[in-house]
């Protein structure tokens, strides 16, 4: 095992070591693994981590060619920023330039779940989905946080196995009212249930630059659930169906038609999806927030700030988080959800 740095070898004996040991400076540091061979790289320009829910994570970055650094495809990537882990995946695109500069794309390892295949299993809960699919995949596994709810048996052609555990996911909150996160960590993949990712971090005017706020009915907002299942009797359908007048008479109606998880709790399931779905879906991007990288999709934060007539104070959950850094600075955007926020 070899770790090249500025051209000078160093023999080390596990990889592992390498990528993970930590760091005292307060900069981002790049390795990338080819072989028996540890490359520490140094980004030209802006070097972007970008993470969403049920997505996998993306890594940017350019590089310049030289005599001595060589990668490829499939090879891994390991990123830090002061000691902390921030994304550890594998080089999927490479695009060069006659300059030398090399501008690298790497993704985390949900982006193998991505593949597209024939999909059946039965009745299960989603604590065991989830570690069934990471064995059939040989993924690497952390916290797995237990859901004894269990869903119904599925057969499905041409689904990706994300779609699989994100509809996993919106069923097992149907019906529990716990909203399960996926995401990878360190190159571990982690299912953890929401309330375990709160952050106590306030952010308010004095941490961002800027921000952007907007409010719609015209997505994913709605004030009439009906949850429907098949009868034995033919062309027959039982239909349960939950509304709020107040919001009807300001909106207009506003329909969402679902078939049953379990048609013996659909109003349980309707009640939840109401719940979820009858109010103003508020989305903000809080643009050059201090970066932190425990900002993970899925994560809470305390929202303190005023926008126009709205003033938001408390918890609000992040649904992208985009980590930019440049010559030794480091910001985060991050997209939230400030539709829980009254």
């Amino acid at each position: 095992m070899t770790i090249v740095r500025n051209k000078n070898k160093f023999d080390k004996s596990m990889h592992r070591e390498i990528f993970d040991m930590e760091t005292k400076e307060s900069r981002l540091k790049i390795y990338i693994k080819s072989h028996l061979t540890v490359y520490e790289v140094f980004a030209v320009g802006e070097a972007v981590v970008d993470k969403e829910e049920f997505c996998a994570s993306r890594f940017t970055f350019s590089v310049l060619k030289d005599s001595v650094m060589s990668f490829n495809q499939g090879d891994a990537v390991s990123v830090k920023y002061d000691g902390e882990s921030i994304f550890y995946g594998y080089v999927f695109s490479k695009k060069r330039d006659k300059k030398g500069l090399i501008e690298v794309e790497c993704y985390d390892q949900l982006r193998y779940l991505k593949n597209r295949r024939s999909y059946t299993r039965g009745s299960m809960n989603l604590t065991e989905i989830v570690s069934k699919i990471a064995d059939e995949c040989a993924l690497n596994k952390g916290v797995i946080e237990k859901s004894s709810t269990v869903l119904s048996a599925v057969a499905a052609d041409n689904v990706s196995l994300l779609d699989v555990v994100k509809k996993a996911c919106k069923e097992t909150r149907s019906l529990s009212g716990r909203r399960f996160i996926l995401y990878d960590e360190g190159g571990r993949l982690n299912l953890r249930e929401e309330k375990s990712l709160v952050m106590n971090t306030v952010i308010d005017s004095t941490q961002l630059e800027n921000f952007v706020y907007s409010d719609t009915i015209d997505r994913d907002v709605y004030n009439t659930i009906q949850i429907y299942s098949d009868t034995k009797r033919l062309n027959l359908r039982d239909i349960t169906t939950l509304t709020d007048k107040e919001t009807m008479n300001k909106w207009g109606t506003l329909i969402l038609t679902k078939k049953a998880t379990d048609p013996l709790k659909s109003y349980q399931e309707g009640k939840l999806l109401l719940d979820e779905y009858n109010r103003i879906n508020r989305e903000i991007v809080l643009k050059r927030v201090k970066g932190d990288v425990g900002f993970v999709p899925g994560c809470s934060v305390i929202l303190q700030l005023t926008m126009g007539d709205l003033a938001f104070d408390g918890y609000v959950r992040i649904r992208r988080a985009v980590h930019t850094f440049k010559n030794n600075f480091y910001h985060t955007d991050l997209y939230v959800d400030g539709s829980e926020v009254e």
